[in-house]
């Protein structure tokens, strides 16, 4: 029987401060406060916002690194958070809208269920039709849902069918569903957002990426994301793997729409009353 990886011993918050001053070389200058903070927040989600801090060499912060700046960068990644959800939600609701009229209008109410409007094989989740595995999500979401009136009454009136509009999809399900549909279908509803098909699939995914992490509390700041936004030409240079990016595709879907410019203004003034955090 292999050895059992060695755990690390669970520390007590005054063990926690004294560790971050003596071996981390962190800047504590209150440890009353720096006690509530860690009672808040715990020592380990705290110390993801000090890697960029550290000398990787040492394994101590920066000369003149204190528990505060640490602290604060994790208070402008949660109002970051919580800005940028409201805008997600809205283009959730929104391409639902789109996806579901169209798809309604040209095959019919319940056409998600039928494979014949849908793009040939495509290998999923181990290696399952991707058809099969969105209407297996909408069969969850429906069961999970099952005492919610409108599910109720689906289920007495219509002996359990449910039209695409009806059917509540996740942003992750509506990027599967997108990603099923043929050719003309991706290229109508890009038409929505002035754009090609293939910016419109890039940037599914990244919101589905920026949703989750907020749903979960992640962390977004100065973080790497896996689902790259792709950007027309004349904006490739600001393309890469940060936050910044996908606001620019957000940017683009939004249109200028007052929920954009509510976003772009709070972030301005999260921007201004954190002068501390390197952007």
């Amino acid at each position: 029987m292999a050895d059992l990886v060695q755990m690390k011993i669970p520390k007590t918050y005054d063990e926690q401060i004294l560790n971050l001053q003596e071996k981390h070389g962190l800047i504590i200058a209150d440890c009353a406060k720096a006690k509530e903070i860690l009672k808040t927040v715990n020592y380990y989600r705290l110390s993801a916002y000090g890697i960029d801090l550290l000398d990787k060499q040492t394994d101590k912060y920066r000369e003149g690194t204190s528990l505060e700046q640490i602290y604060s960068l994790y208070q402008f990644d949660s109002r970051l958070r919580n800005i940028i959800s409201p805008v997600i939600e809205y283009v959730e609701i929104r391409l639902r809208s789109c996806i579901s009229y169209h798809l309604a209008i040209k095959y019919g109410a319940e056409c998600y269920r039928d494979r014949s409007f849908f793009k040939p094989w495509i290998s999923g989740v181990f290696g399952k039709d991707m058809f099969d595995v969105f209407n297996e999500r909408v069969d969850a979401e429906i069961r999970k849902q099952s005492k919610k009136p409108m599910v109720v009454h689906h289920m007495q009136k219509y002996e359990g069918h449910f039209p695409i509009w009806v059917v509540v999809l996740s942003l992750g399900a509506l990027s599967t569903l997108y990603s099923l549909m043929k050719r003309e279908d991706q290229k109508a509803i890009a038409l929505n957002f002035q754009t090609g098909f293939v910016y419109v699939k890039s940037w599914f995914a990244a919101l589905v990426e920026i949703r989750n992490i907020c749903a979960h509390y992640g962390r977004l700041y100065n973080m790497p994301l896996n689902s790259l936004a792709k950007l027309p030409p004349k904006e490739s240079q600001y393309a890469n793997s940060r936050l910044f990016t996908d606001c620019l595709a957000l940017k683009y879907i939004m249109h200028g729409e007052s929920i954009w410019n509510t976003f772009v203004l709070n972030l301005r003034a999260i921007i201004d009353e954190c002068p501390d955090v390197n952007l």
